[in-house]
């Protein structure tokens, strides 16, 4: 009955793959034999098809069938039913999901994890097809767990099938993005090979994408019941302001001076964000403010979108620009648009730092941000005679080493690019001597 139920989901897969959106993810834990991982879910509450089940109750069903491959070979299956109860008369928003969860072991390695979940009363189905990667452990050796972003952490006395290990609940967020205004930021992890009933401390903060520490938490110390232990983090992200963000564990066996280290991304978006995230803000943009964007975001922008925008009305460029987020988005199983928010971060620090003129995005740095990201390292000159102010920007690993030369040659702050070895962009062997020639002094 299992196997004929999962292939009749996957068939109707084709026809109803995008009525609505859930969400997946996982994390493996150390096991003598084999990893142990778990699959968690986010199924929307919005998308059930609720029908009455008395006494001022109605009810909710999804079908869930779940299936692993190792390259062609099935080596995993499982169809679950997933239900739910509102009272007549709730209202259903739309950010409310019902977690689940599902556990199994795996050998290290890549998979494929297909889901298909279908509405048992309407029949509205959606699918997700993604690569897991299931890790491996020493057994001899410091070490963390991948980290679990909870969005509810606590003892219980009740155990279920989110209970770690007896007698905590840890309910998982299989889409790892919070708003601020929530005020808690739950984690779980383990820890392994720590010198039995000797100290050991973590230490964990929020880091922005360059590394920086946003919010750091006091290294906390505890005394090893054993080998193993657990953690149940939680950190205050109330100030935090939206963004991509890093968590970011360090642990130490106080014993031996072992470290281990491990992280996490996580994404921060207010309220206010969630519109422009959802791309409804494009659609009340006017044509002066569409233009706007359009000059800004054009060095990102394909030829034939940029032909595309030129010709078109108001309304058709709207759909443009929510187009152009959409086919960015590196993770569709995420709720917000990495793409976006990378661009939308590059964009405030070059209004911020390169404010000749106000240029900001639209100057030569701006653009060079924009187009490929902060660079490794920043070569500025100094105060020195004979040269012109100017800044060398190197990007390691990208093709080489590439590098942009930036100079100011009228003097007025505004530091034009002069030279690269990145491809398509302007060249001129003789940087050096623009750099030198009629330069002022100090």
């Amino acid at each position: 009955m299992k196997k004929t139920l999962t292939v009749m989901l996957i068939a109707v897969t084709f026809l109803f793959a995008e009525d609505f959106r859930f969400y997946t993810d996982h994390a493996c834990f150390y096991d003598k034999e084999t990893p142990f991982v778990e699959l968690y879910y986010m199924l929307p509450r919005h998308a059930l098809g609720w029908k009455s089940a008395g006494e001022g109750q109605m009810q909710g069903k999804f079908l869930m069938a779940v299936n692993i491959y190792d390259n062609d070979e099935h080596v995993y299956a499982k169809t679950v039913a997933v239900e739910d109860r509102c009272s007549v008369g709730d209202t259903i928003l739309v950010h409310e999901y019902i977690p689940e969860q599902l556990g199994l072991h795996l050998e290290p390695g890549t998979y494929e994890l297909h889901t298909v979940v279908r509405d048992f009363h309407s029949g509205a189905t959606s699918e997700s097809r993604r690569d897991i990667r299931i890790r491996s452990f020493t057994g001899s050796h410091l070490e963390i767990s991948d980290i679990v972003v909870a969005s509810y952490a606590g003892k219980t006395d009740d155990e279920n099938k989110f209970t770690k290990p007896g007698m905590y609940d840890i309910v998982p967020m299989a889409n790892p993005e919070f708003d601020n205004a929530s005020g808690i930021f739950y984690t779980y992890f383990e820890v392994y090979q720590l010198s039995p009933g000797k100290a050991y401390g973590v230490q964990s903060s929020i880091r922005d994408l360059d590394g920086n520490i946003i919010v750091e938490n006091e290294e906390v110390k505890a005394v090893a019941p054993g080998k193993f232990d657990v953690v149940i983090d939680y950190m205050d992200i109330r100030e935090l302001d939206p963004g991509i963000y890093q968590y970011c564990v360090r642990l130490e066996d106080k014993n031996t001076g072992e470290t281990a280290n491990a992280d996490r991304r996580v994404f921060m978006t207010g309220e206010t964000d969630m519109d422009a995230l959802l791309y409804d803000d494009h659609y009340a943009l006017g044509e002066e403010a569409l233009d706007s964007m359009f000059q800004v975001l054009r060095p990102l922008m394909t030829q034939d979108e940029i032909r595309t925008y030129r010709r078109s009305n108001a309304d058709a460029r709207q759909k443009l620009f929510v187009e152009f987020w959409k086919k960015r988005d590196s993770d569709m199983t995420t709720p917000v648009n990495e793409y976006y928010l990378q661009i939308r971060e590059r964009v405030r620090y070059a209004d911020e730092h390169f404010t000749y003129m106000n240029k900001g995005a639209g100057s030569d740095r701006g653009r060079v941000l924009l187009k490929y990201g902060h660079p490794t390292e920043i070569r500025r000159s100094g105060f020195v005679g004979g040269e012109k102010d100017h800044e060398i920007w190197y990007y390691e690993g990208m093709r080489g080493e590439v590098f942009f030369v930036f100079c100011d040659l009228r003097g007025r702050g505004y530091y034009e690019l002069i030279h690269s070895n990145m491809e398509g962009e302007r060249k001129n062997e003789n940087w050096r001597a623009v750099i030198q020639g009629g330069a002022k002094n100090y």
